[in-house]
């Protein structure tokens, strides 16, 4: 099982084609062992607890869905999606396999970034978007990677000889930031780094130094890029068509919340329903034969919300507060560590709703896998990092 969580980190970022075959081969396992020895692993039953009441409230929105049979499937894609968590939780057992994991993630981590260099100065794309789906989720990527890499460097988990590739895989990725040109992910970076200094008093001088070096970086790529200073200029600019386009497409989700408020429209029918019947007459992004149309209206709360009415909502946020009260509680209790695996996670699970304020990004299968992968391997670690400090 470790070495599924090691695929599963290794390929989080390079292939979903992979994960998904490492994640079934996982459960194989599982279900393998019951039947052998009657027993299964030591789950944490606090986590348990709150994925049921999670999905339960999922199944009962699916049941209620427009079709059903299409928000069921998506469900159950759903909970394969945390798999890669409990794996990490339940698996990670010592120092050895948790700096395994984080190497894999390192590896993985510079793949992509080299990747999406290559395809913004090699291939000339406009937006570099590595081995993502959209330049959108490439940035969500980087707002995943740069928290671990620091956390890599600042404990000492890597070995003496890859430190130095540490360092440059972070300076990497927040070029790669830059080169995705995704301004809601400029804006939850830069939040961060304002919330990290807040929470870690004691560090400012080195989180100063730490940050000033990533800014340059940043400044490095503003200064050699045209299109990421005119990126810069559309902040404000509500005549800007993809900031019109996004009020148009939360106003669409809101008169989908008010037809359908307590169960939504169900799982997977955002697309469906906004493009054939709620789509705003104003709206210029339409499907047409360049493009299928959107799928989600650009905020993580306002999907929940038209697709899942009331009880989506309530249970969204009901789950990533569990999360972030998690984080919080493991950061406390590591006050210890100069960036602690707790203010890790918390860093990420900021970022990534920050940034899901302007876009859609939980419901990506790489991203989630990306996140929840080493999000257990991170709470795995609270077992043995204070001991080998002590």
């Amino acid at each position: 099982m470790y070495g599924v969580v090691l695929v599963i980190a290794l390929c989080a970022t390079i292939s979903t084609a992979i994960t998904t075959v490492a994640v079934a081969t996982g459960t194989l396992f599982i279900i393998y062992n019951y039947f052998r020895n009657k027993e299964f692993p030591q789950f944490d039953l606090e986590l348990l607890k709150v994925l049921a009441i999670y999905f339960a409230a999922q199944i009962l929105i699916a049941l209620t869905s427009l079709n059903v049979a299409v928000s069921l499937r998506e469900v159950i894609g759903e909970m394969h999606r945390f798999l890669p968590l409990i794996f990490a939780m339940t698996f990670i057992k010592n120092k050895s396999q948790l700096q395994g994991v984080l190497i894999a993630t390192l590896i993985s981590s510079l793949v992509n970034d080299s990747v999406g260099v290559y395809q913004y100065f090699i291939k000339g794309m406009p937006r570099a978007q590595g081995l993502e789906y959209s330049p959108t989720f490439f940035a969500s990527s980087m707002l995943i990677q740069i928290p671990i890499l620091i956390f890599m460097v600042k404990e000492h988990l890597t070995p003496k000889i890859l430190r130095p590739a540490v360092i440059f895989t972070i300076l990497l990725s927040v070029f790669c930031l830059g080169l995705s040109l995704t301004r809601g992910a400029w804006l939850a970076f830069v939040a961060v780094i304002f919330i990290f200094a807040l929470l870690e008093k004691k560090s400012r001088i080195a989180t100063a130094k730490i940050f000033t070096a990533l800014l340059i970086v940043f400044l490095i790529v503003l200064a050699m890029s045209p299109k990421l200073q005119g990126r810069l200029e559309t902040f404000t600019d509500m005549n800007f068509q993809s900031n019109s386009e996004r009020i148009l497409m939360w106003e669409s989700a809101i008169n989908i919340f008010e037809d359908y408020p307590i169960h939504g429209i169900g799982q997977k029918m955002f697309e469906k329903i906004y493009n054939e019947q709620y789509i705003s007459p104003d709206a210029k992004e339409r499907p047409d034969e360049f493009m299928s149309g959107h799928t989600h209206p650009h905020n993580n709360f306002l999907f929940a919300l038209s697709e899942g009415g009331l009880i989506g909502l309530a249970s969204f946020i009901f789950l990533y507060a569990y999360f972030f009260r998690r984080f919080f509680l493991q950061y406390k209790r590591e006050n210890f560590m100069q960036f602690s695996a707790g203010l890790t996670l918390l860093l990420i699970l900021i970022a990534l709703h920050l940034e899901g304020l302007t876009d859609t990004n939980l419901n990506q299968v790489k991203i989630m896998r990306e996140f929840l992968v080493i999000a257990g391997s991170l709470i795995a670690a609270n077992k043995f990092l204070g001991e080998i400090r002590n």
